[in-house]
This record gives C-alpha cells, sequence and structure tokens, in this order.
C-alpha cells in the first residue's frame, strides 16, 4: 500500500464528506416519515419496549388496546402458560432510545403531535437512527478497509459496497435490524484491528460491549466473531493468549452484561430465563438452501446487491498475498457461517423485505474483497481498467435503481421471480401483468422443509 499523502487524506475525506451530504439531502427531501407508516410489522415488535416502558408502562402489554397498536400489525407470542411476551428480542430498542427519547421530549411539549410513541416525531426518529447507524458504519468500515488499501480504494469500496446493495433501502425506509448490525460489525473490525496491532482494555470493553449488544439484536450475528478468532489464529504475528485472556474474560462478562436485560425481560413476563420466542419457527441445519439464498429471483443476495460479483476476485487476489491470508480465511469461514445458519432457516427468504436482508451485516467482510478487487483494477492498462469501471458504474447504478423499485413496490415484497424480475428491469412503473409474474411463496409447506423457489 502506497503511503498515504495529506493531499490524499483531504481529498477522500472530501469524497466521504460528499456521501454523507448526498444522504442528507435524500433523507431530507424523501420525507418517508410523513408518507409511510414505518413504525409497522417486525419493526413494531423491536419497538414495542420503548412505548410499553415510557408512555404506556405496561411492558406485559396487559392493557394496551388502542388503535395505533392494532393498525401497525403488533402482536404478542403466548406461551403454554397463557403468559404474553414479545417475539422479537430488545437489543434494538437500545440504539433506538437516544432517538426516540428526543422524539418523545418534542412530541410531550407539542400541540401538532400526539406522545403516543407512533406520530411523525417518533417516525422521524427511527428513520433518522437508521440513517446514523448506516453512516458511523460506513465511517468505521472506511477506516478498516484503510489498514489494508490505500485511502482512494478505501472510501471507493465503501461508497461501491454502500450503493450497489440493498442498505440503502434500510438506512432510508425500513429501520430493521440490518443497518444497525452493520454498524456494529464494522465498528467490531475496527476495534479488533486496532486492539490486534495493540491489545488495550478499553478496546477489549468496546469489543465485548458492541459484540453483546449485536447478538442481542439478533442472535446469529454473533457468528461474526468467527472473523477475529480465524484471523487470530492464522496471523503469525499476534498478541499471545496470556496477554490476551485478562482482556477476553472483560469483553465476555461486558457482552454477557449486554445480553442479561433480554433474560430478566424474559423472566418478567413468563417466569423463565430463557425463551425460545420464534415457537414453531426453526432452522434446517441439514438443507440449507445457499444456492436459493445466493441466487434465486426471490430474494437472491447477488442478485439484489449486484455490486458482490466484483468482491468475489477479490478474495483470490487477497489469498495470492501470504500476508494477506489470514484476512481471506477469516472472511471466508465467516460469510460461509453466516450464508449456512442464514438460508438454514425454514424461511430462507425471510419474508417481505429487499434481497437477502439478514446478510447486510456480512457487508464489510465482503467490502475487503471488493477493494481488493478495486487496487488490481487501478492497476490495469486503459483498455482493460475502462471497461472495468463501467461495469462498476453500471451495476452501482442498477443497484440504486433497484432500491428505487423496491422502495415503490416496483419489486415485489416476497413474490419476485425471473419474469417478474427481467420484465420491470430498468422500469420505473408497473408492467401491464405484473400479478401474473409474481410467484406467491407458499409458507406453509417451508415450515415443513418443502421445496420453495
Amino acid at each position: 500500500m502506497s503511503r498515504a499523502t495529506p493531499k490524499m487524506k483531504r481529498q477522500t475525506n472530501a469524497l466521504f464528506a460528499l456521501l454523507v451530504l448526498v444522504c442528507l439531502v435524500i433523507f431530507s427531501f424523501s420525507r418517508y416519515w410523513e408518507k409511510k407508516q414505518v413504525i409497522e410489522w417486525d419493526v413494531t415488535i423491536y419497538y414495542a419496549y420503548l412505548p410499553a416502558i415510557f408512555i404506556y408502562d405496561d411492558l406485559k402489554f396487559e392493557n394496551i388496546s388502542t388503535d395505533e397498536w392494532a393498525k401497525r400489525q403488533f402482536y404478542l407470542n403466548t406461551d403454554t402458560a397463557g403468559n404474553n411476551y414479545l417475539k422479537m428480542t430488545s437489543g434494538l430498542a437500545f440504539l433506538y432510545s437516544p432517538f426516540f427519547v428526543g422524539a418523545h421530549l418534542f412530541a410531550t411539549n407539542s400541540q401538532a403531535f400526539p406522545a403516543d410513541g407512533f406520530s411523525v416525531p417518533y417516525r422521524f426518529a427511527l428513520l433518522l437512527s437508521a440513517l446514523f447507524f448506516t453512516l458511523w458504519g460506513l465511517h468505521f468500515l472506511r477506516m478498516v478497509l484503510q489498514r489494508f488499501f490505500s485511502p482512494w480504494i478505501a472510501v471507493l469500496g465503501v461508497i461501491l459496497i454502500y450503493c450497489g446493495s440493498n442498505l440503502p433501502y434500510y438506512s432510508f425506509v425500513e429501520p430493521m435490524t440490518h443497518a444497525y448490525n452493520f454498524f456494529l460489525v464494522s465498528l467490531i473490525l475496527w476495534a479488533f484491528f486496532k486492539y490486534f496491532n495493540k491489545p488495550r482494555w478499553a478496546l477489549a470493553a468496546l469489543i465485548g460491549l458492541a459484540s453483546g449488544l449485536l447478538t442481542l439484536i439478533r442472535p446469529t450475528d454473533i457468528l461474526v466473531l468467527l472473523f477475529p478468532v480465524a484471523y487470530w489464529l492464522f496471523s503469525r504475528k499476534r498478541p499471545t493468549l496470556k496477554t490476551m485472556a485478562p482482556h477476553l474474560l472483560l469483553a465476555g462478562v461486558l457482552g454477557a452484561l449486554m445480553i442479561s436485560p433480554q433474560l430478566f425481560y424474559w423472566h418478567y413476563a413468563t417466569g423463565n430465563w430463557v425463551v425460545y420466542s420464534y415457537n414453531d419457527e426453526s432452522f434446517f441445519f441439514h438443507d440449507p438452501e445457499i444456492w436459493k439464498g445466493y441466487f434465486s429471483y426471490r430474494k437472491g443476495w447477488f442478485v439484489y446487491a449486484p455490486i458482490l460479483w466484483f468482491s468475489l476476485p477479490g478474495f483470490i487476489l487477497l489469498a495470492r498475498h501470504r500476508a494477506k491470508r489470514p484476512l481471506v480465511l477469516g472472511m471466508v469461514l465467516t460469510v460461509l457461517a453466516a450464508s449456512w445458519v442464514t438460508f438454514s432457516w425454514w424461511c430462507w427468504w425471510y419474508g417481505g423485505g429487499f434481497g437477502a436482508r439478514p446478510m447486510i451485516e456480512f457487508l464489510p467482510l465482503m467490502a475487503l474483497a471488493l477493494a481488493a478487487t478495486l487496487q488490481a483494477v487501478s492497476g490495469l492498462k486503459v483498455y482493460w481498467k475502462a471497461p472495468a469501471i463501467a461495469a462498476l458504474v453500471f451495476v452501482t447504478g442498477w443497484s440504486i435503481f433497484m432500491n428505487k423499485q423496491y422502495k415503490s413496490q416496483i419489486f415485489h415484497w416476497d413474490s419476485m421471480s425471473k419474469e417478474l424480475f427481467w420484465a420491470q428491469f430498468f422500469k420505473d412503473h408497473f408492467v401491464e401483468n405484473y400479478n401474473q409474474l409474481t410467484d406467491p411463496p407458499d409458507y406453509e409447506a417451508a415450515k415443513q422443509n418443502k421445496n420453495v423457489n
């Protein structure tokens, strides 16, 4: 990697600042908090902890029966003893909470909006939180990439992995778990590499807290910790276990501390310290749908995040450098393990959503491979570089357009087919035979591990 000059740093900082500015302008002009319910379906359940505690004083949801809750598709699970509890874990509520508090203070002192947890200020706050954590995630990812690549490659890698994937939709339109865990994974990677070079208590504490919160938000995302473990195992120069042992103990204790609120909630709601809150939903680990998860027109990761095709050569390019082999081995192990677990879920397409949304949190690892590809492209002769750049620009623009299509529901939320995908190719309106081209999934068959395309 060439030495970064002050001029290069200023230029790349300016480019990243431009990305942030563009995102803020898009957010300001979109006004989705006025056009959409925002707090609906799964978001309602992740968010419900906050209004239940701070507005309704009813965490057992015994007296909540307002129309606002009902029309947002809110529901509770019930155990065999008749106890009600929330299906989703409470981690996301922690990241929502600063924005929720601001919205609630505003609504409480406003004559225009009810302080009910659902009015415009609360919707604005949740959407702002999604963009806030996405941008911080991109910042930490850029810092990670700069450890291995030039500032220009790093900032371009960040821009392309963001714009070329399905992350923009979840940072502007739907404040689900994915943008938040993208931030946490980027933060963990940044802290890990700093710790790897110079072990420190503060970094160990940060890794523990972030990992605990990551797991509390989405338990299967704990798999991202395979990366630092593998990187340490395969590295020649590494901190010793003797040095790391007290730091690991601190990280483990803090991680468990972050998870503990969920245990107390379950005990409060049901009398049990641990609850499997998904009832009859399960994994089929012996029969994962990885191929469909990657390439199906329903939700394929590589279909709705086309920039990932340019990450694939990067794995090979990284493996060619001995010093970077621990990096690529950790990436491959983690992404494959995450793919196996993610696509072993009975509903491998994860219901409504844009693309393979549970894999968004693993984009930081794919960004490392993408950066390796970009570095190789930068060294090509002009007659090879020009078409490569053109292809990168095309798939990035195409991805941005697909995000827009899904926002407008031109791409169906769960029933995309090959025929509909290509019929809607670069079209910003519904084709005439739209409904005939959809392919609704059979949810009951999927629960029995029967084939669903």
